[in-house]
């Protein structure tokens, strides 16, 4: 099968990640923090070797400032709770996943907090920047915002929107769902004051992982409690990071598979990624463009304003039918809504949904031509 979704995942995997997830299983299979003897200290070495790597990887200040989480919804959540558990207002933009919308969705529900919404401009990003600046007042707390839209690609300038929150006073929390290992990220340097990223996508390690980063760790609280390791006759959870957002038994296998996954981005380069995905996402965008019953939602893809995803439908199906036509014919792709309810509203969608194709690291140019020959075919049809 022909594989384009990896903005739900990257598959496959290098063969680097599978032997370092086998090799976890074989050697490192103690829990680390947990006992003192060799293989559990030897264990905790592999994990703190990922938490290193991951905090420079990111420009993290401090090491313990990285946290592994299960996935990066864990990460939002635990961010996003904590910042609004003592009220406030929050802005988001019009592109967000549900990870985000979700989360103060029910805060606001419960007369907790308040948010508004920031339009978008594609390749526009000083305007989407303005968009967020009139939305603030004197009681936002954070800007949210998303590294590109999971269903359109269309990117968000967030050094920019970074700046924007500190001049108010506000703190600022990037998304990389879609933009970890191939956009390049310092935190310190860009101001961004959290960064939360799946371990299973652009960083090419196995399901199961993620990553949250702090620059501001201290008004964060943990979302569960319980054994850390650390600290074990106190009733309390320990204050200090890592162990207070990790509490119970980390999956060492998947990190140990994320830590071989960052190291094949830094072999290859977030640039070189980058530049071959939206050169591929180019080729496909301009072959289904010159397509009868094809209808594209979005600009001609650009390495600054878009990362490799494409949504289409085809003739009167809707996204789902789409995609479904599509992996008959052996294509992998992703057909619906895509958790993602306010950018379908943004751009019309939100009755009819998408079929996106989502170039990853793995795709070659040969796979992406015969992508084009299968959708020529059937939209012909």
């Amino acid at each position: 099968m022909l594989y384009f979704d990896n903005a739900a995942t990257t598959f496959p995997k290098p063969a680097s990640v599978k032997s370092a997830v086998k090799e976890a299983l074989l050697y490192y299979g103690a829990n680390p923090g947990r006992s003192g003897h060799t293989l559990a200290m030897e264990t905790a070495k592999k994990v703190f070797e990922c938490r290193e790597k991951a905090a420079e990887f990111f420009g993290l200040s401090q090491t313990e400032n990285l946290v592994f989480t299960k996935n990066c919804t864990e990460a939002l959540n635990i961010v996003l709770k904590s910042i609004g558990e003592d009220g406030g207002h929050f802005i988001i933009s019009d592109l967000e996943h549900n990870s985000v919308l979700r989360p103060l969705y029910e805060l606001k529900n419960r007369g907790i907090i308040d948010f508004s919404v920031a339009e978008t401009f594609e390749s526009e990003p000083e305007k989407t920047a303005e968009s967020y600046k009139k939305l603030i007042r004197s009681d936002t707390k954070m800007l949210v915002a998303t590294g590109a839209s999971n269903v359109f690609g269309i990117k968000l300038p967030l050094s920019v929107l970074a700046k924007t929150a500190h001049e108010h006073g506000a703190l600022f929390l990037a998304d990389l769902a879609q933009t970890a290992g191939s956009e390049h990220i310092n935190m310190s340097e860009m101001g961004i004051d959290f960064v939360c990223a799946p371990g299973h996508k652009g960083l090419l390690g196995p399901m199961g992982t993620g990553i949250l980063a702090a620059e501001k760790p201290s008004v964060l609280k943990p979302l569960i409690f319980g054994g850390t390791g650390s600290y074990s006759l106190l009733p309390n959870q320990p204050e200090g990071l890592p162990e207070m957002l990790e509490s119970g038994t980390l999956n060492v296998p998947g990190i140990c598979g994320l830590s071989a996954g960052i190291d094949r981005v830094l072999g290859e380069g977030e640039e070189k990624i980058a530049e071959r995905e939206i050169n591929l996402a180019k080729i496909l965008y301009s072959e289904l463009e010159k397509m009868e019953n094809i209808t594209l939602f979005t600009q001609k893809p650009k390495k600054e304003t878009h990362s490799g995803v494409i949504s289409f439908v085809m003739s009167d199906l809707n996204g789902e039918e789409t995609a479904e036509l599509l992996s008959k014919n052996g294509v992998a792709s992703r057909g619906g809504f895509h958790c993602s309810a306010l950018a379908h509203r943004k751009m019309g969608t939100e009755n009819r949904g998408t079929c996106r194709l989502s170039i990853g690291p793995m795709n070659t140019f040969d796979e992406v031509m015969r992508l084009i020959g299968i959708i020529h075919s059937l939209a012909k049809k």
